[in-house]
């Protein structure tokens, strides 16, 4: 009979044998839910530590030993696994003195493991009562012989039993515990002292470089040594993101505004901004304007300064300003302050802490103003009217995208006004009013005085040179892309050009004040179609020809103003149409005439120049309409100084509110009508604190009531009964 065949009837054999040996157990073990419990037989004591695996390499699962210190360590429960009939796996109680031999049981009965040898009573026996086999020999224990039949069979994982033994470190309960608290204190102690140091890093100050020469000094000073703060990329952040013109700090004067706004960033500030801050252009961009306007001589809210025996810079933090709007007395931030730049005095902020406008009106500003403020690309309103602002406008404020309101009036402004203000197409407000003959003084805080009636302030080479204020066509072709604009604030200024067609396009166009310029030609047919249009004055230009009858489109027109220009023919019918119209200015139309002037320097240079001179020959003709009376809010009528004839009709007794009649030096004939002398007793008089004013001189040919001469005029007339004033 072949060896492999002997073998498999040896293991038949002996796992019969086995089998009628737990059959005495099999009752009693179902009752514990069908679990096999079996006892070790003599001889297979020292394999109780085998493998986990059975010859079919599934898994059995050992039972725990009671009293081992690593089994106690793990907090195991006093209970075994066992595998049942079906294989499963299943809790058992057990009372260890009477399992102290038992044997994990699975499917394939050969291949059972014995269970760990449990310790033994003093007595030598196993068992509660000392009942079952004898397990030691003189207090030894006696190891039984393994089976020469089964010599042959291979024993898996069969090593010898260590009751020292422990499980691996790395599976120790306790011990991956501890380690994890240990790693949790290590992150914790690494995170505190990264902060730190960031900290530390922030607040640096000059690395202390010491470098030994002893060689002659170069010609050129040597460079700044470089701070941590200079190292952090601030300057080259602000140098790409903000500087305009293509300047960069390396070559710009120390003393520049722009670099000295560099300097308090990255040292002086409290707040030390990092390069990735969000604020960080904004914050910028203001300290420049402190540093550019001469912050320290501004009416309020400048001086950063704390005067004692020393004096201290960036110390003063907050200030107080009465709000003109309502009289009360409000607390803001020191320019150049801790504070968050939102805090400081004049800074509107939305609630996202982005700046949205800079309000400094008559603070005494003194300077240019920088370029860089159109970096503040989310600006909405920019007042710094009524300062002494100088210099030109920077073109760049035409690049800002959100900008609506830009109020510059008031300064001492020359140059161009920059064709780019007009792709600002958001552009609601436009005053850059009031630069020439506008004179105001302020004093530097170096303690010069800067007057706006000169260019730059006064500070001008050879002397001061008088300012002309800004110049330019700003109401030529291009005017239409301020579509949005409600507000054109010009006058006062040295503009020239004509008025273009293409302004009726600015369809919300509200207010128009151009007076005070040089601007010629004709107003356009175009006007009419301003219907939200309110203003219209174009007075003391040089504009020609008549007014246009589409003036009668401008539903919403209460003031137009075109006196003192070079206008003529009648007053068109279509303007009794406007119905909320207040005032007329058509007084004191001039006549032009070219001449020869000698050069005083030169009397044989003899050239041309025109000559215009206010003169009643010239200028609106025609008679009032009797549609006057439609024009019941009038209450300013001003036709001096006109070739207007005819006769004043009654109908004017209709406009009950008017003020102000002027219709002297005029072609006017006849009576005073009875309507007319009856609005002396409405507003036409001083009564009650009132202005009104009725002049006029009469040339009729009936004898009347009264007559009169003005010594400030040379002529002789009849003045109505009524309230007279000589005018200025």
């Amino acid at each position: 009979m072949p060896s492999d065949e002997r073998k498999k009837r040896r293991k038949k054999k002996k796992g019969s044998r086995r089998n009628a040996d737990a059959t005495a157990v099999v009752d009693d073990d179902e009752e514990r839910g069908g679990a096999t419990i079996l006892p070790v037989d003599v001889g297979e004591a020292e394999f109780a530590n085998s493998a986990t695996f059975n010859a079919d390499n599934e898994p059995l699962v050992m039972a725990a030993v009671e009293g081992d210190d690593d089994y106690n360590d793990n907090n195991y429960d006093d209970a075994i696994l066992v595998v049942d009939a079906n294989g499963d796996e299943a809790a058992a109680d057990v009372d260890y003195a009477d399992a102290s031999h038992a044997l994990v049981h699975g499917d394939d009965e050969e291949d059972a493991i014995p269970a760990p040898i449990l310790e033994p009573h003093l007595d030598g026996t196993i068992g509660e009562n000392g009942g079952g086999e004898s397990a030691f020999q003189d207090g030894l224990a006696v190891a039984t012989a393994v089976d020469t039949a089964a010599e042959d069979e291979y024993i898996y994982s069969a090593i010898e039993y260590d009751p020292d033994s422990k499980p691996p470190l790395h599976k120790n309960r306790r011990f991956r515990v501890y380690t994890c608290l240990a790693m949790s204190i290590v992150v914790a102690v690494a995170v505190v002292v990264a902060v730190y140091v960031t900290k530390s890093a922030k607040g640096a100050d000059v690395t202390d470089i010491e470098t030994l020469w002893d060689g002659d000094p170069t010609q050129s000073p040597s460079a700044p040594p470089t701070t941590d703060r200079e190292a952090s990329g601030i300057r080259e952040q602000i140098e790409a993101g903000v500087l305009s013109r293509g300047v960069n700090f390396t070559d710009m004067d120390r003393e520049d505004p722009r670099y000295l706004a560099l300097d308090w960033i990255l040292h002086a500030d409290q707040l030390q901004l990092d390069s990735d801050d969000e604020n960080l252009y904004q914050r910028y961009v203001l300290a420049l304007m402190a540093f550019a306007l001469d912050s320290l001589a501004w009416y309020s809210c400048g001086n950063h300064q704390k005067f004692g025996n020393v004096t201290e810079d960036f110390v003063v933090e907050e200030c107080e300003s009465k709000n003109m709007g309502t009289g009360q007395i409000e607390k803001h931030g020191v320019w150049l302050s801790s504070t968050e730049e939102c805090d400081w005095f004049g800074v509107i902020c939305s609630q996202d802490e982005v700046v949205r406008g800079v309000e400094l009106i008559g603070n005494d500003l003194i300077g240019e103003i920088p370029p860089e403020i159109s970096q503040l690309r989310f600006l909405q309103y920019l007042a710094l009217n009524g300062n002494c602002l100088y210099g030109t406008i920077p073109p760049e404020l035409g690049n800002m995208p959100s900008l609506l309101s830009l109020e510059l009036h008031g300064n001492g402004l020359s140059g161009e006004l920059p064709s780019e203000l007009a792709d600002a197409s958001k552009l609601q407000l436009l005053n850059v009013a009031m630069q020439y003959q506008y004179q105001y003084a302020c004093i530097r805080s170096d303690g010069r005085t800067v007057n706006t009636l000169f260019q730059m302030g006064g500070a001008t080479e050879g002397g001061p040179q008088y300012n002309y204020g800004l110049q330019g066509a700003p109401l030529q072709q291009g005017v239409e892309k301020w579509r949005s604009m409600k507000g054109l604030h010009l006058f006062d200024n040295s503009f020239v050009g004509t008025v273009a067609e293409e302004i009726g396009q600015l369809k919300y166009l509200v207010f128009l004040r151009s007076q005070k310029n040089m601007f010629s030609g004709l107003i356009p047919y175009g006007i009419g179609q301003l219907k939200k249009c309110r203003e219209v004055y174009f007075s003391m230009n040089d504009l020609q020809l008549d007014i246009p009858r589409e003036i009668g489109g401008m539903e919403d027109l209460e003031d137009l103003r075109v006196n003192e220009n070079r206008m003529t023919g009648v007053i068109p019918s279509e303007i009794y149409n406007l119905k909320k119209l207040k005032k007329l200015w058509l007084q004191d139309t001039s006549g032009c005439d070219m001449v020869n002037v000698t050069d005083p320097n030169d009397p044989t240079v003899v050239f041309e120049q025109q000559e215009c001179k206010i003169t009643r020959d010239v200028g609106f003709s025609g008679t009032l309409g009797t549609e006057i009376g439609n024009l019941k809010k009038l209450n300013q009528l001003l036709i001096n100084n006109n070739p207007i004839a005819g006769t004043i009709p009654t109908e004017i007794g209709l406009c009950e509110n008017l003020s102000m009649l002027h219709i002297h030096k005029t072609n006017i004939v006849g009576s005073s009508p009875r309507e007319l002398c009856e609005l002396r007793d409405k507003n036409l008089n001083i009564k009650g604190g009132m202005t009104g004013i009725f002049y006029s001189d009469w040339r009729g040919r009936a004898p009347l009531r009264s007559h009169a001469a003005h010594p400030q005029d040379q002529h002789r007339g009849l003045v109505p009964a009524g309230t007279v004033r000589a005018p200025r």
